[in-house]
C-alpha cells in the first residue's frame, strides 16, 4: 500500500477566488494591504482549509476550514474570520512599527 501524497498548499488568490476577494474587501476596511498578509490553501474532500501569515516576517498564522459551499459563496461566517485576523493583523504591525522606531 502507497503511503498518501502530501498535502499541497496553493496560494489563496488563484485556489479560492471569491474567498481572496471577500478578504480584500474585508481587510481593506482595516487599511491592511493584501501584501501584508500571506494567504494558502490546502484542499480537502469537504472544502478548504485557509492559512494567514501575517507580521513583519509573516511569523503569526492563523487558519480555519471554509466549506465548499462557502467557497463559492462567502457568508457572515467567512467575513467574521477574516474580521478577526485583520484586526489581529493590525495589532501586529502597529507593534512591529513602533519596536522598528525605537531601534
Amino acid at each position: 500500500m502507497a503511503p498518501n501524497p502530501p498535502l499541497e498548499e496553493k496560494l489563496l488568490r488563484f485556489a479560492a477566488p471569491a474567498i481572496y476577494q471577500k478578504m480584500i474587501e474585508v481587510f481593506s476596511d482595516y487599511n491592511i494591504h493584501s501584501y501584508d498578509v500571506h494567504g494558502t490553501v490546502m484542499k480537502k474532500v469537504d472544502g478548504i482549509v485557509v492559512k494567514l501569515r501575517f507580521s513583519a516576517h509573516f511569523f503569526e498564522e492563523a487558519s480555519t476550514h471554509f466549506s465548499c459551499e462557502q467557497v463559492s459563496n462567502p457568508n457572515e461566517e467567512v467575513t467574521h474570520f477574516f474580521k478577526e485576523i485583520a484586526d489581529k493583523c493590525k495589532s501586529q504591525l502597529i507593534a512591529d512599527y513602533y519596536k522598528m522606531i525605537k531601534l
